[in-house]
């Protein structure tokens, strides 16, 4: 074999172990967008509800103090909330609660976690006992 072959050779093998490592460490999508969600902290009045498929309701629209409205994803969690509702999220929390004059605040589901997500070294270790004992219905196996 020549030099030259030699080099191609190499770069190639090189070029393939960089995207074999990266394939297996790189931080999934799915990951990061269930860590941002939970980071997230939501504090508003559900403007209006919004459908950004045709016919198919799953977003709303809050209203919050001092910031820009923003459309948050809901979901299933739909049906469990009306115009005019207070929603609240806390940061580092997959939970959401939903007040209304005269009720009590109605806990949901803000967003599930897969169990190969918990079980992933880049999701935070702070979280993984809570994934356990007081998030566990939110924990889901895929």
């Amino acid at each position: 074999m020549k030099i030259k072959d030699l080099l191609y050779l190499f770069f190639a093998l090189a070029l393939a172990g960089f995207m074999l490592f990266s394939l297996i460490y790189s931080p999934k999508k799915e990951d990061k967008f269930i860590i941002d969600d939970i980071n997230t902290n939501i504090e508003g009045k559900i403007k209006r509800k919004v459908a950004v498929r045709k016919n198919l309701l799953t977003h709303v629209l809050i209203e919050r103090a001092h910031k820009n409205d923003t459309l948050i994803f809901l979901g299933e969690a739909m049906d469990s909330v009306q115009i005019g509702d207070n929603l609240f999220k806390q940061k580092n929390s997959p939970f959401f609660y939903v007040s209304r004059q005269g009720e009590k605040n109605k806990k949901l589901k803000y967003v599930l976690i897969p169990k190969s997500v918990v079980d992933d070294n880049n999701f935070p270790d702070a979280w993984k006992d809570s994934c356990r004992n007081n998030w566990k219905n939110v924990v889901i196996d895929n």
